[in-house]
């Protein structure tokens, strides 16, 4: 989907009535690697740095092959990196699971910084 401004982005956000619509968040993270959203993206994501259920769907993302080398991808490593370490911890073997990867840019993490709170 392409969108011209935040005004029309911003009226598909991806929590609504208390739960994550699965499209719409997929949606954000793709448009997260526009410059134009990037910054705002990153605002809306913030409120949500404590959200056990946001950090599991961005893995699920980051994980899954069948969106393999897409910006959904891109989006949600760098999204889980902004998580509330709190979060983080409780989802250790994802976290490790995602650092394993052979592709530096899904890798969460660019350091190994990680390993000294994880």
């Amino acid at each position: 989907m392409r969108f011209d401004s935040w005004s029309e982005l911003s009226q598909e956000a991806p929590f609504c009535g208390g739960k994550w619509d699965r499209d719409k968040l997929k949606e954000y993270l793709i448009q997260s690697c526009d410059q134009r959203f990037q910054q705002l993206i990153e605002l809306y994501f913030a409120q949500f740095r404590t959200d056990g259920a946001l950090a599991d769907l961005l893995f699920e993302f980051l994980l899954n092959e069948d969106y393999d080398g897409s910006d959904c991808q891109i989006g949600a490593a760098c999204f889980i990196r902004q998580m509330d370490r709190s979060v983080l911890k409780e989802r250790r073997a994802l976290v490790l699971k995602a650092q394993e990867n052979d592709v530096f840019w899904r890798r969460p993490f660019q350091t190994d910084d990680y390993l000294s709170w994880i």
